[in-house]
């Protein structure tokens, strides 16, 4: 009845539900950026070596860290109206806003150039705008109200994601991309009144030296958790992900699915999957603390990597794509919920912005580093050896949860 009676409490928790709207307007721009731009210039006719350069817009969301200080610390004017942090969230979505509209009018085939300067700037915006939102997180919700509060986050951001790539694909096909990027500015509007009703505490000016802007976040995080056991814990539990994520579509194309397919069954299915498994893991850290949670969604992503191995070995079968689709996206969403609740359980109010960002760019390096090498491996191996291969780059992580080198002290869950 107690678990009953939290959900319930969720339900009818005002304080949360902005953070749906919130996550929709947090995940659309790097969709649109780094997913949907590029179906366009294909369609467009844009070389291919262009087409890989505009990864290098993203690097904004890997060094958000550098300037998250600011946005912890530093008044804009109207902040005593809105508040120091929403003040700069509602700026970067103004900015959002305007460059996607200025985004729409560019001609991929002459401008090329000027469409790599929108679109950085979409993403410093988009970047700066997330400081914001995983702050807000933090210092206005807690306990299960954080919670229940990423879950709805991460629940939005699937939304957004299939807004951004699908929507705007679907779009593409009955009217102009200049018209379906201008509709696209809807999302980052919804995002601009959620964030108009998150109630952040009105704080005063204040003079900052550079000890609180850079030193005492770091500090504060270092007496908050066993610090080199948590970067390392964080680098190591998203090696198997990371290395396997950036083959999934190369993948689903080398064994012989069409396009189509794979956007019915991963693009689409997966996504609404996702949103299931998100609503799962929020409902399960309210039940369960984050270390059995961490082992076991751990223990069944090595299950995963092998799932992918079996869909090699069978080939184009679309009941087998289905359902390894479905056990991997319940998984990465529940592995969602979890993950994000256990990163902001170390950052304190004060600092949360630069905390989390940091945080979340450590998150990072996994992706940055071996994504990259994981088409050289993937290359050298068959398919199957490849994902067997992912799968047991879990095990030095499940060992540290099993000695409990996770960054947790002894009073946390």
């Amino acid at each position: 009845m107690k678990f009953i009676s939290k959900i319930k409490k969720a339900i009818c928790n005002p304080a949360v539900w902005p953070f749906l709207g919130l996550g929709l307007a947090s995940q659309a721009p790097v969709n649109l950026v780094g997913g949907t731009l590029k179906y366009w210039f294909s369609t467009e006719g844009v070389d291919l070596s262009q087409i890989g350069l505009f990864g290098l817009v993203l690097i904004p969301y890997s060094l958000k860290f550098l300037w998250a200080p600011f946005v912890d610390q530093t008044n804009l004017p109207f902040s005593k109206f809105w508040g120091r942090k929403k003040t700069w969230g509602l700026l970067a979505q103004l900015f959002v806003m305007l460059f996607l509209g200025l985004l729409s009018y560019a001609h991929p085939a002459t401008q090329i150039g000027y469409i790599f300067a929108l679109c950085l700037g979409i993403t410093f915006a988009s970047a700066t705008q997330d400081i914001v939102i995983d702050a807000l997180r933090i210092d206005t919700l807690e306990g299960d109200e954080l919670t229940q509060g990423t879950t709805l986050y991460q629940v939005g951001a699937r939304l957004g994601q299939l807004a951004a790539v699908a929507g705007m694909i679907f779009l593409s096909a009955h009217i102009a991309w200049k018209s379906a990027y201008q509709i696209s500015i809807i999302l980052i509007v919804l995002g601009f009144i959620s964030l108009l009703c998150v109630h952040e505490q009105k704080k005063g000016a204040s003079k900052i030296s550079m000890n609180q802007l850079i030193i005492e976040p770091f500090k504060a995080l270092m007496q908050k958790s066993n610090f080199a056991t948590l970067c390392i814990f964080i680098v190591a539990y998203r090696l198997c992900n990371c290395m396997l994520g950036p083959m999934a579509y190369p993948f689903y194309y080398d064994i012989g699915f069409t396009a189509e397919q794979i956007s019915i069954v991963s693009g689409t299915f997966g996504v609404f999957v996702t949103m299931f498994g998100v609503f799962l893991g929020g409902l399960l850290l309210l039940k369960f603390k984050y270390r059995p949670l961490l082992f076991w969604l751990g223990c069944i992503e090595i299950l995963t990597s092998i799932s992918f191995a079996f869909l090699a070995m069978v080939g184009p079968d679309m009941r087998a794509f289905f359902l390894v689709i479905l056990f991997d996206n319940i998984l990465a969403g529940m592995g969602a919920a979890v993950w994000v609740v256990y990163l902001s359980n170390f950052c304190c109010r004060k600092f949360s912005g630069t905390q989390y960002a940091f945080l979340s760019a450590l998150n990072m390096i996994p992706l940055s580093i071996i994504a990259g090498a994981s088409g050289y491996l993937a290359k050298m191996m068959a398919w199957p050896l490849f994902f067997v291969f992912t799968g047991w780059l879990m095990l030095p992580a499940l060992w540290m949860i099993h000695k409990n080198w996770i960054g947790l002290k002894p009073n946390q869950k």
